[in-house]
C-alpha cells in the first residue's frame, strides 16, 4: 500500500518533517508513504498545480490519500472516488499547531482500515463487480449505488460492502449464451469481460497506470457491452446518443463503437 499525505501547509510540513525523523514510521511497514505540501494555509484552495502533482503521485501507485481537513477536501473526492482512498484527517485543531503524534496516529489509523478494506473489498482480478462503469452499469433495488456502498470508511461498514458485493454477484452474474457467465445489468446490457484490451487511454500511452478502487486496472481494459436479446439500444458517445448494436466501455464509463 502506498499512502499519499496531501495538503499540510508547508510551514507545518517542514516542522512535522523535522519532528517526525524525515516521516520515520509515518505508516506501518511495509507500506510507503510520501507528503505533498501546499503553498496556502489550511483554508485556503488547492491550486490546478497542487492538484496536478496529486494525479502524478496516484499515477505510481499512490491511492491511498489522507488529507488534514481543510476548506477543499471535496475537490480531492470528486477527482480521485472510485479511484482512491480519500481519508479526512478531522483533527479537531489548528492544522498549524497538530503535533506529530496526533497526525502519525491518524495515518496509522488509515492505513490499518484500508488494509481491511483491501482484503474485504477492493478488486483482486479483472472480473470484480466494482470495475463495471457506474455511470452506465444499471444496477437493481437491492444494488442501487454498490459502489458509493463500498467506499467506506469503518470497519463495520466493510462488513456491509462484503455482503453487498455478494448480493451484486447473485443479482448480475449470469450466464451468457457462450457457456459462461457475465456481468447483466437492469437494462438488459450484457457487459463481457474483453480480453483484447484495445481500449488504450491516452495516459496509459505516456506510461501512467490507471486504479480503480486501488487496483492497478490493465492497460485497455474494457467491456464488450451488447444487448442480452441481440437489440440495438441507445447509449452516450462523445456527447451524442447513438444507437449501437455493440460498444466498447471502460470501467470509467469511457464508451466507443466496437
Amino acid at each position: 500500500m502506498k499512502v499519499h499525505l496531501f495538503g499540510l501547509p508547508i510551514s507545518t510540513h517542514r516542522r512535522l518533517a523535522t519532528e517526525s525523523d524525515g516521516w520515520a514510521d509515518a505508516v506501518p511497514a511495509p507500506h510507503e508513504f510520501h507528503s505533498t505540501p501546499i503553498s496556502t494555509n489550511e483554508q485556503g484552495l488547492f491550486t490546478d498545480g497542487e492538484l496536478k502533482d496529486l494525479r502524478s503521485k496516484v499515477g505510481v501507485g499512490f491511492t491511498h490519500i489522507v488529507i488534514p481537513a481543510s476548506r477543499d477536501w471535496k475537490v480531492v473526492q470528486s477527482h480521485f472516488q472510485f479511484d482512491c482512498r480519500v481519508h479526512i484527517a478531522r483533527l479537531w485543531e489548528p492544522i498549524r499547531n497538530i503535533t506529530w503524534e496526533l497526525l502519525k496516529d491518524r495515518l496509522h489509523a488509515a492505513t490499518k482500515l484500508d488494509e481491511i478494506w483491501l482484503q474485504k473489498v477492493s478488486p483482486s482480478d479483472l472480473r470484480h463487480p466494482l470495475l463495471l462503469p457506474p455511470t452506465i452499469f444499471r444496477t437493481s433495488r437491492n444494488t442501487e449505488k454498490y459502489w458509493h456502498r463500498c467506499d467506506v470508511y469503518s470497519v463495520e461498514r466493510i462488513r456491509e460492502a462484503e455482503d453487498l458485493l455478494s448480493v451484486v454477484e447473485k443479482e448480475h452474474r449470469k450466464p451468457d449464451r457462450t457457456g459462461g457467465r457475465s456481468w447483466l445489468d437492469g437494462g438488459k446490457l450484457r457487459f463481457k469481460f474483453d480480453p483484447s484490451k484495445h481500449a488504450i487511454s491516452a495516459s496509459n500511452r505516456r506510461g501512467t497506470k490507471e486504479y480503480r478502487f486501488c487496483y492497478e486496472v490493465v492497460p485497455g481494459f474494457h467491456y464488450d457491452v451488447r444487448d442480452d436479446a441481440g437489440k440495438a439500444f441507445i447509449i452516450e458517445i462523445g456527447g451524442k446518443r447513438t444507437a449501437v448494436h455493440h460498444c466498447n466501455v471502460t470501467p470509467w464509463g469511457h464508451v466507443r463503437k466496437g
